[in-house]
């Protein structure tokens, strides 16, 4: 086998076993995405009854365990004016608050404290179960640069695989195609002189 067709054949099985390791790697960020922490990421953790809370004024998620059911939840957010803009909403059977599939495991994000409906300041949360409130934009900054990271990394993956298999291509081709190229000998002829 000609030396190109062994270099080729090489570096296509290296190539291609990076790029299927790529695309596992990018596979499993994807699938690993919206699955976060709440207890971690939570900036503040509420009871059942009235706690007071200092509102930043950036958007933040009502997370509460996914063994409370929608339609029994109830939570209130009011300053001295007594107005509240929180809603739950719920799908047709109560069970779980609309877009529940893309929640982390173990929680239902139940209402969105949104800067739009209030202005920072000192707040009474009034909720019949305890609940996680955490930053919004942190979790989609967080999450969605994981899942476009994955994304990418499979895609990558995908491509290097590719142009592993095309390496692989061409080393064959090589190995049948190239001959070894053939030792010639030179020989000069000799002068033989005889003393007669």
């Amino acid at each position: 086998m000609h030396i190109a067709g062994k270099i080729f054949l090489g570096l296509g099985v290296l190539i291609t076993l990076a790029g299927v390791v790529m695309t596992i790697g990018g596979g499993a960020a994807l699938s690993d995405a919206g699955q976060w922490d709440v207890e971690e990421k939570s900036e503040f953790s509420g009871s059942a009854g009235a706690t007071t809370y200092s509102f930043s004024g950036e958007d933040i998620l009502v997370m509460v365990s996914d063994d409370v059911r929608c339609d029994e939840f109830t939570i209130t957010m009011t300053n001295e004016t007594g107005e509240n803009h929180l809603k739950v909403d719920c799908e047709d059977d109560g069970e779980k608050p609309w877009g529940s599939e893309d929640d982390p495991s173990g929680w239902y994000h139940m209402a969105t404290i949104s800067s739009w409906d209030y202005n920072s300041g000192e707040y009474t949360i009034d909720a019949n179960e305890n609940y996680e409130l955490v930053p919004m934009w942190d979790i989609i900054l967080e999450e969605g640069g994981e899942a476009v990271g994955g994304f990418f990394a499979a895609l990558g993956g995908g491509f290097t695989a590719c142009c592993g298999i095309f390496f692989l291509l061409l080393g064959g081709i090589f190995a049948i195609v190239l001959k070894e190229p053939k030792k010639t000998m030179i020989t000069e002829p000799s002068s033989f002189t005889s003393n007669n």
